[in-house]
């Protein structure tokens, strides 16, 4: 019992003293909804979302969810709000989500959202905020990634666009983007069957409301690609040597400090336009300077697929213990996020958090 009474004044203080730093650095609290609605995460991000999170109807037999993480509740508060200019949000409050297994993981966090941002240097500002407050734990440990890269690294590869489309589109389903690969390696969707069953999937769309929304999209857009996919050139595109690209770029861990050179080292060797490259790596190139010394920073290029809304920078602070990873905080850029969930259009957003109960552990 004194131990319980312990840990939860523990809490408060700590919860306390981030948060008042977290204004102090200009980001405004808020109270966010501990319920949203399930059509929202559905209808605009596909039924994939709704895995993770914990649904059940209220009285009236609307399907409601338990937020799965407090990035969505703030990205519909801004949208609620019909908010337009750059906002600073904090926060904290408890989040609720399902394993694969369908257990339920229950952890509250401490955050910070930017969103719609026009300052060059946001990353490096969010960043900062999130990993101060625990920079003095021993042997902390940072990674970072980019998404982004990835998608420049597909656009660069001579594929069918149908095919950039499906590795972009798919790069966080790990399961799923193993077996597309395979299916790249031997060239698998060129049988006449398969074309056969693209020529019929596109009718069907073709006679539907072009309106509805599909996993986000709508039915017009998916028509679109579909006959796009249809014209595409079927022939030899040399999958095995774009497959092994594709392998040799994931498997690429470096400190931070190298990846400017090693990943433009990259593209040259395997005669890919660096172009594009050079230009998009200026923001890690900053990062490095201004905090790179400040924290052991690791750069995976394999690191922040498992989150499906994140698009450029992510990262994450942990420590090991006992041949275990504790995270203590992540987060990343999602510029797409608040589009799918409604929002007119795409703007600049990026988060983190830090997961108080591990920190209370510790």
């Amino acid at each position: 019992m004194k131990k319980g009474l312990e840990k939860k004044k523990l809490k408060e203080d700590f919860s306390k003293k981030i948060l008042h730093y977290f204004k102090k650095r200009k980001f405004n609290f808020t109270d966010l909804d501990l319920l949203i609605d399930t059509s929202l995460l559905t209808e605009r991000s596909g039924e994939q979302f709704k895995k993770t999170t914990l649904t059940y109807r209220d009285l009236l037999g609307k399907e409601v969810s338990l937020r799965p993480d407090l990035t969505v509740s703030t990205a519909l508060k801004y949208i609620q709000e019909k908010k337009t200019k750059e906002e600073r949000f904090c926060y904290y409050g408890t989040a609720y989500r399902l394993n694969k297994k369908g257990d339920l993981k229950v952890f509250d966090q401490l955050g910070c959202e930017l969103i719609n941002s026009l300052n060059k240097n946001s990353s490096l500002i969010l960043l900062d905020t999130i990993l101060e407050p625990i920079k003095q734990i021993k042997k902390l440990q940072i990674n970072i990634g980019d998404i982004g890269l990835f998608k420049i690294l597909i656009e660069s590869l001579d594929l069918p666009e149908r095919w950039k489309l499906r590795l972009i589109r798919h790069f966080s389903r790990r399961e799923y983007f193993s077996d597309l690969l395979k299916r790249l390696e031997t060239n698998y969707d060129l049988d006449q069957v398969t074309i056969d069953v693209d020529t019929q999937r596109l009718k069907d769309l073709e006679q539907m409301d072009q309106n509805k929304i599909i996993a986000g999209r709508t039915v017009a857009e998916i028509v679109k690609r579909f006959k796009k996919k249809l014209k595409d050139p079927r022939d030899n595109y040399k999958g095995k040597k774009n497959v092994k690209i594709i392998k040799n770029f994931l498997n690429i861990k470096i400190p931070l400090q190298k990846t400017e050179r090693v990943i433009i080292d990259f593209f040259n060797k395997n005669k890919l336009s660096a172009k594009d490259i050079k230009n998009y790596l200026k923001k890690i190139i900053f990062i490095n300077k201004k905090i790179g010394k400040k924290y052991s920073i690791t750069f995976k290029t394999d690191f922040g697929r498992n989150t499906e809304y994140y698009t450029g920078l992510v990262f994450l602070a942990y420590i090991k213990k006992k041949n275990q990873i504790i995270e203590l905080a992540r987060g990343g850029e999602y510029n797409n996020l608040l589009k799918t969930l409604g929002y007119k259009k795409n703007i600049p957003s990026l988060g983190g958090a830090i997961n108080l109960n591990q920190l209370i552990n510790l």
